[in-house]
């Protein structure tokens, strides 16, 4: 209690001068109330302390117990008044692009500074010592670990920009908004651009583009870096919950798998939630092993940071708190034992989500709109499906049930940005997955395998049974670090049992296991480099349509306007045509507003017709007669027009 009192006494001063500054800003902001109200705390905090000190001064031995104490917490009272101040420029209604940017500059300064005063103390030498010992040592893990990452990255990078084809709406979206923010269109980043997710979703892909220039190699280069890094910490989770063996198979599944794989090739933000979930497990755990808070504070970093992407990633935030919350109904000395880790894990998801949390806070419909959307809970469209089918509710949740998770092992995965043929699994890895699972259902108490079974559980739940058209590939791929793990337990637990019985000997445990991931990772490759990319799964026709059309339009010249005569199927605005072709101007025509069509006599134009709409080229060539006509077919499909182009040079 003394010290508690001590540091109230040393933290007063310093308190009202950060309540003096936020006050200042306010008011020129002309933020009036919040204002006057940090003014107040800065004069009666300051008033109060300096009386308290003139009367009561410090001794030396105060001053000396306070020294550890005074740079952490001038720090922490700066972070939060930062991350204050940020909170009440988001959610108050008066914004410009100064003040946007004072609040996006306040809440990075927030985390940041808290990260830093949480790791201020340096490695000790003997801790310095024991890593670099603990290199030398797993020498032989680290070079597998490099190969695997290797693998990954090229797996993920060879012939980025032609597959798959064709580049997708969506692709082009995210890449739209992220010129929109090196153009200075974007300031507040905390609001929310395409599809409803935050302006900083963006960012990552903004930074690409700077570096890469604006073209799809840019926006896919994000997804390559996210699936990479996923890879990465899914091994280093399963190091810390099972063993390096285990670890290293998960993240060699994990890097082949066709599914991770593929939405590490495309430019949407789906896969940034393998590496979040991945992350935030293994910090988690690592924070248990060592019992250090630091490691929940980064936990909880990443967790709070999930509300940044789109909608889904944000159940990393949900997973983490329920492993907490399991960890502290599990063992009743854990909150005893950790109650400063459970803080530090509470405080940096408050610091890191907190002005975004007050955007959706007042924007809840925006917040809530992928859920009303897609949740048959929140839509109605459970009860209407019951109603219509005649079927039970429990009958109905069984189909979703079934739908979402035979996709793994039996079913094909259609649309949805996939369009696979195929399960997401071979049949080898099908067994193993089934086995590896069956082994932490058999212990699901313990805490390592209760992380492993909610971690795809819960993704299945809320990504899968409680959402619409199930499978949804994009709401699934948070299990795909689980399901590595899984399979790798599963190749794992076989040969052991197989050693226990004698039936294998321990010298060729090692070798075996190296072959059975390698041919499911040769399967793997072989499927999704080999009849996935030759065959174009991934084809669409109107997005073959607006990529080819773009870059025609954009080789011809942003003086000629794109017209379009794609309805009712693809129009002007679809968005690859409008990130591809940018600088032309674009229109749709039909065959009613051909007639009244008036072109410059020397305007330059090109016209783009699906096949559907072929003949109004024709009616264009004798109205406007002396263009260039041809035909374009599909890389897809070769023998089908993909659409009949007339250039006009006037």
């Amino acid at each position: 209690m003394k010290l508690l009192q001590l540091f109230i006494k040393a933290a007063t001063p310093i308190a009202s001068i950060a309540f003096a500054l936020a006050g200042i800003i306010q008011l020129r902001a002309q933020f009036w109330t919040a204002g006057a109200i940090f003014i107040g705390l800065a004069v009666i905090g300051f008033m109060l302390s300096m009386r308290l000190l003139e009367k009561t001064p410090f001794t030396p031995q105060e001053l000396e117990t306070l020294r550890p104490f005074a740079v952490p917490a001038i720090a922490w009272i700066v972070a939060i008044n930062l991350m204050t101040i940020s909170v009440v420029y988001v959610a108050d209604n008066v914004k410009s692009a100064e003040t946007d940017r004072f609040a996006e500059l306040a809440w990075i300064g927030s985390v940041i500074l808290s990260l830093i005063i949480t790791w201020r103390k340096r490695p000790t030498e003997k801790e310095d010592e024991t890593f670099t010992q603990k290199l030398k040592t797993n020498r032989t893990e680290l070079m597998l670990l490099f190969l695997v990452i290797a693998v990954a990255f090229a797996l993920r990078t060879i012939n980025l920009t032609t597959h798959p084809y064709p580049w997708s709406g969506d692709e082009a979206s995210i890449g739209i908004e992220a010129r929109r923010i090196l153009s200075g269109d974007i300031t507040n980043y905390f609001e929310t651009g395409w599809s409803s997710q935050p302006n900083w979703s963006f960012v990552p892909t903004a930074i690409t583009e700077k570096i890469f220039g604006i073209n799809i190699l840019a926006i896919r280069m994000t997804s390559v870096i996210a699936g990479v890094l996923a890879v990465f910490f899914i091994y280093l989770t399963a190091r810390e919950l099972f063993n390096p063996s285990v670890a290293l198979m998960a993240g060699a599944v994990l890097a082949t798998l066709p599914y991770n794989v593929h939405f590490s090739r495309i430019g949407v933000n789906n896969v940034i939630d393998s590496f979040m979930s991945a992350l935030m497990f293994w910090l988690i755990a690592r924070g248990i092993k060592k019992d250090d808070p630091r490691l929940f504070f980064n936990a909880g970093t990443v967790a709070g940071l999930s509300i940044y992407t789109y909608a889904g990633t944000r159940l990393v935030l949900i997973i983490g708190c329920i492993t907490l919350l399991f960890l502290i109904l599990r063992q009743r000395s854990f909150l005893s034992n950790h109650w400063k880790s459970m803080v530090a894990f509470a405080v940096a998801v408050v610091v890191s989500a907190a002005p975004q949390a007050a955007f959706f806070a007042r924007h809840q419909d925006i917040f809530l709109g992928r859920f009303g959307q897609e949740g048959i809970l929140l839509n109605g469209w459970l009860t209407q499906q019951a109603a219509q089918t005649g079927k039970s509710v429990f009958e109905i949740l069984f189909n979703q049930f079934t739908r979402t998770t035979l996709v793994f092992i039996a079913s094909p995965a259609p649309g949805n940005l996939f369009n696979s043929p195929e399960p997401y699994l071979t049949v080898t890895g099908s067994i193993l997955f089934i086995l590896g699972m069956g082994y932490t259902l058999a212990y699901i108490f313990e805490p390592k395998n209760f992380i492993l079974l909610l971690w795809f559980w819960s993704v299945i739940l809320f990504g899968g049974i409680l959402t619409l058209n199930p499978p949804a590939n994009t709401r699934l791929l948070m299990t795909t670090p689980a399901v590595a793990l899984f399979i790798a337990l599963g190749a794992s637990k076989i040969f052991e049992y197989m050693q226990k019985f004698g039936i294998l000997p321990d010298k060729l445990v090692g070798p075996m296991l190296a072959i059975v991931i390698g041919i499911i990772s040769y399967q793997n490759i072989s499927f999704y480099m080999g009849e996935y990319k030759s065959k174009m799964y991934f084809q669409d026709a109107n997005g073959e349509y607006a990529m080819e059309a773009g870059l025609m339009a954009k080789e011809l010249g942003d003086d000629y306007q794109i017209y379009s005569l794609g309805a009712p199927r693809i129009f002007s605005g679809f968005p690859t045509i409008v990130f591809v072709a940018p600088n032309n101007l674009r229109a749709d025509v039909t065959a009613e507003s051909l007639p009244t069509l008036e072109l410059a006599p020397d305007q330059k134009a090109v016209f783009f017709a699906i096949p559907e709409n072929r003949p109004l080229i024709t009616e264009l060539s004798n109205k406007y007669p002396g263009g260039e006509q041809g035909l374009v077919y599909r890389k897809t499909k070769p023998d089908d027009i993909l659409f009949e182009y007339y250039i006009l040079n006037q």
